[in-house]
């Protein structure tokens, strides 16, 4: 047993993580439901609605999105994936869903906790085998291994479908960024969060990023601040 509860985003979470720490953690509640129920599991992706994401925090940005709003958002997008592309629009929204569903017991971790690539994988690899074993499992197998396809998938991005939807992560992140930059106007410096725009590959998804950084900078030029850099590698 922890002996501090073990909250998403706080040092102590990120540096001493264990699935057994921040199980531990988690009010319980009386069971009273039969272990086909999908309670639990719900109960585990709530966490998702009120977890934030992490990098907005360090900017002091109160009230921000969270995992789930980021996740939501995403899924919107890519419904609106250009029908010639021929790409599952389908399966990307599962996607979406599910890509960031082992941050609701692993957190949001960002590159200024430098934690090594491999233990991020591997901790939300425990965490969605922990899911979709004892959570999903018992209501589905079939249904706990299409989640643990997905995830995998998305992680693998060898897909054209995997491909898509990270980049959607990184157009939907600059749009936030964007939208930030215009409730806070010069008081936070968010430029930092641009350089996602280089990891894109999809062309569509490259015009809709010049869409936004338009918009962006006629935004600017609105609040006569005309010296606003375009992001660069």
């Amino acid at each position: 047993m922890s002996e501090t509860p073990l909250v998403p985003n706080s040092n102590k979470f990120v540096k001493n993580w264990s699935l057994d720490a921040v199980l531990n953690s988690i009010p319980k509640l009386v069971t009273v439901t039969s272990p086909s129920s999908p309670l639990a599991f719900l109960h585990i992706i709530e966490r998702l609605k009120t977890t934030p994401r992490e990098g907005w925090l360090r900017f002091d940005i109160q009230h921000g999105e969270s995992i789930a709003d980021h996740m939501y958002r995403m899924s919107i997008i890519t419904m609106l994936c250009p029908p010639e592309e021929n790409i599952d629009k389908d399966r990307c929204v599962k996607l979406a869903l599910i890509h960031d569903m082992a941050e609701a017991l692993v957190g949001d971790i960002t590159p200024p906790d430098k934690v090594p690539k491999e233990e991020k994988y591997k901790r939300e690899l425990e965490s969605m085998k922990y899911i979709c074993d004892e959570l999903l499992k018992p209501i589905s197998e079939i249904i706990a291994k299409e989640f643990m396809g997905l995830w995998e998938e998305y992680e693998k991005g060898e897909t054209k479908e995997a491909v898509f939807v990270k980049d959607v992560d990184r157009f939907e992140l600059i749009c936030q960024t964007i939208e930030y930059e215009k409730k806070y106007h010069a008081q936070k410096d968010l430029k930092e969060f641009f350089h996602v725009r280089w990891s894109i590959k999809n062309g569509f998804v490259l015009k809709w990023v010049e869409d936004v950084l338009r918009e962006r900078e006629a935004f600017w030029k609105s609040m006569e601040v005309e010296s606003v850099v375009r992001p660069t590698p």
